[in-house]
């Protein structure tokens, strides 16, 4: 009887130990996740811990951009930020700030190439469309004239039928009257010739004038040869955390508008803003033409990422 006892009791020692662990193994269970939140949560305090300083760093002179410039694009990107939650999200520091390096590589200069290709192109389109539009002009006031001289011409040629049959019946008494008319006509004559031979130099210089505008047309069209095959519409700037360490890196930009764009973008990667789809979106992937300052996107996103609420 004892022995079964002391089985039984061993037996529920083993049941609530078993419980016990059991236990403790589902509590252990979501240990990974909550470690996981932590390490987010320090992570975002960090990144949301304002202001932020930053500086200029190492500049490489093959951008021919003066340090003056840099720091100048730079105040007008963090502006941005600032005045849309109105306090110092971004602040300059020339010690301890991080660094914004500007570092120049082939993406530079392929931007360059396309700026040029861009200006030129412009350029062309805004000479072909100012003569296309005087030709225009000059055809249509050419087609009046024309007009005009086509009447001219047929009232004279009636004229002078006119003039031929009453020369037929011509007496002594009225051949003085006659030989007047005939000078008249003659000088009409002489004045419609002169006015025939304008009217053919005016053509001749709209055909010229109309075949220069195809020549500029067809060079216009022989620089989209030199359009590069893919577009580099990528990011041209990026943005580093390692630990508590920040470095903003620019590689290219087409102008110092661009460049202003660019560091805002980058600025709101240092606050651990991600990528947004609207392409007007300074936070867009790619820099492009529908950019022009923050968005309604961009400032949800970083009052998401830093619980910021704008002014």
């Amino acid at each position: 009887m004892r022995f079964l006892l002391r089985a039984l009791f061993y037996t529920l020692l083993l049941y609530v130990s078993y419980l016990l662990l059991t236990g403790l193994i589902r509590k252990d269970a979501p240990l990974p996740q909550v470690l996981e939140r932590y390490a987010e949560a320090t992570v975002k305090q960090y990144l949301c811990t304002l202001p932020i300083s930053w500086r200029i760093g190492e500049l490489d002179p093959a951008f021919a951009l003066t340090l003056e410039q840099a720091e100048h694009a730079a105040l007008l990107a963090a502006a941005q930020w600032n005045n849309a939650f109105g306090i110092e999200v971004f602040r300059y520091d020339s010690i301890d700030g991080f660094p914004i390096n500007f570092a120049y590589d082939e993406r530079q200069q392929h931007l360059l190439q396309q700026a040029l290709l861009q200006r030129n192109l412009q350029r062309y389109d805004s000479n072909i469309n100012q003569r296309l539009e005087n030709l225009q002009h000059q055809h249509a006031r050419l087609q009046q004239q024309q007009t005009q001289f086509a009447r001219d011409n047929q009232q004279f040629a009636a004229d002078i039928a006119a003039f031929e049959r009453k020369a037929q019946y011509a007496s002594a008494a009225n051949r003085s009257a006659l030989q007047r008319e005939q000078q008249q006509l003659n000088a009409r004559q002489q004045q419609l010739q002169q006015k025939a031979e304008e009217l053919n130099a005016k053509q001749q210089q709209l055909v010229r004038e109309q075949d220069y505008v195809n020549d500029t047309v067809a060079d216009r069209n022989a620089l989209l040869s030199q359009q590069p095959a893919t577009d580099v519409a990528a990011e041209v700037g990026l943005m580093e955390i390692r630990g508590k360490q920040r470095t903003m890196t620019i590689f290219a930009y087409k102008t110092l508008v661009d460049l202003q764009l660019t560091m805002a973008h980058e600025f709101g990667h240092a606050l651990g803003v991600g990528h947004t789809d609207s392409p007007a979106s300074v936070m867009h992937f790619a820099l492009n033409t529908q950019q022009s300052e923050l968005t309604v996107d961009d400032i949800q996103a970083v009052s998401h990422q830093c619980d910021l609420q704008p002014q």
